[in-house]
C-alpha cells in the first residue's frame, strides 16, 4: 500500500562518507530510547553501517536517512520507510544508461525493452466490482487468483514509483527531491536486545545491530518492490484484511527499478512466446521469481526472490528468498535474521544496486562474502559517538512512504519495510 504523509521533527545531523567519490549518508538523529550510553550505542551503530555503504557506493549524491527507536509491533526488529515518486521507465532507462560505470554488469544487464514508453510483463488479473473508482482509473481490482500479461498497456507499466535515493544516484529529478531532501527513515524496535560489537560474535538473544542496520539503510537505498502492493490488496484470498481500494493498483505506479529485474521462467505461458518473462504478479501461480541482469536466462548466483507476505510464500516481495534456518543464503536482504547470528552481504546484494542505478567501488560478480565483523572493523572509527559541539541541529519536514513491514518471530525475527 501507498501511504503518504508529512512528518517533522527536530534532529541531529551527521554525515558519513569516505571518499571524493562516495555518496554522502546524512544521519538524521530522530531519538533513541535507554540510557545515555545506549543512545550512543545506537547512534555508533548506524555511523559504522552507513560508512560501509558510503564506501560502497559511489555516486556523488547526498542521502538523507532519519534513524532512531520506537516501539514497533510484534516480532519486528527493524522497520524502514522509503520516500518515493513517480518517475517514467523511460527516463530511468536513459538515465541508467548515461550514468553507468565500467562494472560488468552495468555494461551488460539488460534494461527491459519498452513499448511506446513502456515494459510489458507478467502481472495479477482483474475482476469487476461495484466500487466507485476515484476519477481516471478503472472500475477493477487486482485478483491474485488470476495473471494477466500487460503488454505495456497500464499506467505501471509507464511509470515507476522509484526510490528518491536512486533518483539522486542516476542524476534524475522530481519535485522536492534534492539533496537536502529526506530519503527515507529507519527505525529499531525497543523490544529486543542487539549485540553492537559482531568481532567476537553475536551474544544469545541479541541481534546483530550492523548486520540489522545495513540491511534497512539497504531498503531505503532502493531494495523494495510494488509487489508487496498488490500482496496486500489482492483480492483473491485478501488475508491481509486490507480495505479494498476500488481500482486496479495496475492503473497506478507501485513497481521499482529492482522489479525491473524481477523475472520467472513462465510455466503456465502466460506471455506472448516461449521462455522467461518479466513477472511483476505477487502469488505463486506462475512459478519462482528471481533476480536476473540477462534478461531472464539464468537467476544471478541462483537466488529467488521472495514473494508476498499473504498471497505468496509469507515474506514480502522486498527479499531475497528466506533461507531454511540461520544460513547466509542469498545475502543480507534475506527477510529474517536469527538470534546470535553474524549477518554477511554477499556479492548478490551488492548486484542488485548495481542494476538499479548505483555505481560500486567493487566488483559485485567477484564480491566476497564480508561479515560484518569485517565491516566493524573496517569502520569502528566512523562508529566514534562525536563530541556534542559536532552536530548540527536541523528542523526537516518530509514525505514519509510506508510499505509493508519485515516481520521476524523468535528465534527467528524478521524485518519491516
Amino acid at each position: 500500500m501507498k501511504i503518504k504523509g508529512l512528518l517533522c521533527c527536530g534532529a541531529a545531523l551527521i554525515s558519513v562518507s569516505t571518499a571524493s567519490n562516495a555518496a554522502v549518508i546524512n544521519l538524521v538523529d530522530q531519538g533513541f530510547a535507554g540510557t545515555a550510553a545506549q543512545q550512543a550505542q545506537f547512534r555508533a551503530g548506524f555511523q559504522i553501517a552507513a560508512a560501509y555503504w558510503g564506501s560502497i557506493l559511489t555516486n556523488n549524491v547526498t542521502i538523507n536517512l532519519g534513524v532512531g527507536t520506537a516501539a514497533l509491533g510484534t516480532g519486528i526488529i527493524g522497520s524502514t520507510g522509503s520516500t518515493r515518486v513517480d518517475y517514467s521507465v523511460a527516463n530511468w532507462e536513459n538515465r541508467v544508461n548515461l550514468t553507468k560505470s565500467g562494472s560488468v554488469i552495468d555494461q551488460t544487464a539488460v534494461l527491459p525493452t519498452l513499448t511506446n514508453g513502456g515494459a510489458s510483463f507478467i502481472t495479477n488479473g482483474t475482476s469487476a466490482t461495484t466500487a466507485t473508482p476515484p476519477p481516471g482509473f478503472t472500475p477493477a481490482v487486482d485478483d491474485t487468483n488470476k495473471l494477466v500479461y500487460d503488454a505495456a498497456a497500464t499506467a505501471s507499466s509507464r511509470t515507476l514509483y522509484l526510490n528518491s535515493s536512486v533518483l539522486k544516484a542516476i542524476g534524475g529529478s522530481a519535485t522536492g527531491v534534492n539533496s537536502a531532501s529526506i530519503d527515507g527513515t529507519v527505525r529499531f524496535s525497543t523490544n529486543f536486545n542487539f549485540d553492537f560489537n559482531p568481532t567476537d560474535g553475536i551474544s544469545a538473544n541479541t541481534f546483530d545491530f550492523i548486520g540489522v542496520a545495513i540491511h534497512e539503510i539497504g531498503h531505503a537505498l532502493g531494495f523494495v518492490s510494488g509487489v508487496d502492493f498488490l500482496d496486500v490488496y489482492g483480492i483473491g484470498n485478501n488475508p491481509s484484511g486490507a480495505a479494498q481500494l476500488g481500482y486496479s493498483l495496475n492503473d497506478t505506479s507501485i513497481y521499482s527499478a529492482l522489479d525491473m529485474f524481477r523475472y520467472s521462467a513462465d510455466p503456465t505461458n502466460v506471455a506472448p512466446g516461449a521462455g522467461p518473462s518479466l513477472d511483476l504478479s505477487a502469488g505463486t501461480l506462475s512459478g519462482a521469481k528471481y533476480f536476473s541482469i540477462d534478461g531472464g536466462a539464468t537467476a544471478l548466483f541462483g537466488n529467488t526472490f521472495s514473494q508476498g507476505r499473504y498471497q505468496g510464500d509469507g515474506q514480502q516481495a522486498s527479499h531475497w528468498k528466506d533461507t531454511a534456518g540461520c544460513a547466509v543464503g542469498n545475502g543480507l536482504l534475506d527477510p529474517t535474521f536469527c538470534f546470535g547470528q553474524t549477518g554477511v552481504v554477499t556479492g548478490l546484494d551488492l548486484a542488485a544496486y548495481d542494476a538499479i542505478g548505483w555505481n560500486l567501488s567493487v566488483d559485485a560478480l567477484n564480491y566476497a562474502n564480508t561479515s560484518t565483523s569485517v565491516i566493524y572493523r573496517q569502520f569502528a572509527n566512523a562508529g566514534a559517538v562525536p563530541e556534542t559541539a559536532t552536530w548540527g541541529m536541523m528542523i526537516l519536514g518530509f514525505g514519509l512512504v510506508g510499505g509493508a513491514m519485515r516481520r521476524r518471530s523468535a528465534p527467528k525475527v524478521s524485518f519491516a519495510v
